[in-house]
């Protein structure tokens, strides 16, 4: 071959590699950049985080719930008439000096005592006696210092008395006042019954107990002649602050109100999509509750669950929400009781919110009645502590047994939300809840 067809050839094939390597070379940047503009294109086409709305507005509602009964004055004598008091404790007299009546702490605190039918005078008696009576009546006002004094008093009532040994769980007492239980110990020193009620913002306590000498041994008062004799005395005194009163035990709780069967865990109790509305993006953990706090009592379970959504990682920048819901079941441990306890609860924190009286620091604005979900609702806003934490808007509802508490606070950069956007966005996931409660 000649020296220039070899050359021409090689020319040729140098060209032609140089050629092939150039348009692989193209491909090759054509499918890096092709698959570059998807990623983006796909990212652009994918939901962004944290999102607001479609919302559902919160209906407001007239106020249906009346004002509660305040008690200002202490009844003479707690309110116990001389002829009940000398039936329950023979030969007791008002007198103190005889020995009869004593108070502790002013009015509202009243005790009479009797020692074998009133026939022994003394202080401190020791020897052989028949028998021993003591009828006690406590009664506390309730004021508005730290909470309406409808929501104190309910409060009390949920503190259980002075410890009886060998009591047994309080039993419903129905026909005094607006509710009222009563307890009874066969305990010799301390044994008898106490009867605690409430009529609007006054709480009375009312104990009597006792023994008898039976063959050299003393014997607790029967459980009937304990509970007859704190019924009298209550039942006078539940009359001097206003009320009627015919009190009797009772194994239910009317109405008999069915618990809600089918109670779902907060974080499942609202559906991914009604999450995206208002914290798209958001991951998941435990919270609690802030109207209604955790209750220790028996038969009630708290449980809560928060989303939180950011879109940047520093506490000034981007966006953020926090969606947190809360679930306080109220068991029937006797027919009708968990509504009815869920009822209370309920309504002392609407008399507390609606009075703007709240324990603790926290200040509450926009409080208003809701139109449901549930059974009631009603919605209110927590201000914001400090210039960056922001306002927290809440919506609560009962629904038979169970309490429901959703809230919802965010922000935008350096820009808290607020006013009606955060009572929407709780109340859209409201009724998300309600609609996963199943009887």
């Amino acid at each position: 071959m000649p020296d220039s067809q070899y050359e021409s050839g090689l020319v040729r094939r140098l060209r032609t590699d140089r050629n092939w390597r150039v348009g692989a070379m193209a491909a090759a940047l054509a499918l890096v950049l092709g698959g570059t503009v998807a990623a983006v294109a796909a990212q652009r086409s994918e939901p962004a985080g944290i999102s607001d709305g479609p919302l559902t507005a919160a209906p407001a509602t007239a106020d249906t719930v009346p004002a509660g009964r305040i008690v200002k004055k202490m009844p003479a004598d707690c309110g116990v008439s001389k002829r009940t008091a000398a039936r329950l404790a023979p030969g007791s007299d008002p007198d103190a000096e005889k020995g009869g009546l004593f108070r502790e702490g002013g009015p509202g605190s009243c005790m009479w005592y009797s020692l074998d039918d009133g026939k022994v005078k003394c202080g401190i008696c020791t020897g052989d006696f028949r028998n021993e009576r003591v009828l006690n009546v406590d009664i506390v006002l309730a004021g508005n210092r730290l909470q309406s004094p409808i929501g104190e008093a309910m409060r009390q009532m949920d503190e259980p008395p002075s410890p009886v040994r060998g009591s047994a769980p309080p039993e419903i007492v129905e026909g005094l006042g607006e509710e009222a239980t009563a307890r009874y110990s066969a305990e010799t020193d301390t044994g008898g019954a106490i009867v605690k009620f409430r009529v609007g913002n006054a709480v009375a306590t009312v104990r009597y107990r006792g023994w008898d000498a039976v063959r050299g041994e003393r014997r607790t008062i029967p459980k009937k002649t304990a509970l007859d004799g704190a019924f009298a005395a209550a039942s006078e005194t539940a009359k001097s602050l206003g009320t009627a009163a015919r009190p009797v035990v009772s194994r239910v709780k009317h109405p008999v109100t069915p618990p809600v069967r089918h109670v779902p865990k907060p974080c499942d109790a609202v559906p991914a999509a009604t999450v995206d509305k208002v914290a798209r993006g958001a991951y998941r953990e435990r919270a609690t509750a802030s109207l209604f706090p955790a209750l220790t009592l028996p038969g009630t379970s708290t449980d809560a669950c928060a989303w939180k959504a950011r879109t940047s990682r520093f506490a000034d920048e981007g966006q953020s929400r926090t969606l947190t819901v809360a679930i306080i079941v109220e068991d029937d441990r006797l027919p009708g009781l968990g509504a009815f306890q869920a009822g209370r609860r309920y309504l002392a924190a609407y008399e507390n919110l609606r009075a703007g009286n709240t324990p603790g620091s926290d200040r509450f604005t926009g409080f208003k009645p809701l139109a449901g979900p549930g059974d009631r609702a009603f919605a209110v806003t927590r201000v914001a502590r400090g210039s960056s934490g922001g306002d927290e808007g809440f919506v609560a509802f009962q629904k038979r047994n169970l309490l429901v508490e959703v809230s919802y606070r965010g922000a935008d950069e350096e820009t808290p939300l607020s006013g009606n956007r955060l009572i929407d966005s709780a109340y859209t996931v409201a009724v998300a809840v309600e609609r996963s409660l199943r009887s």
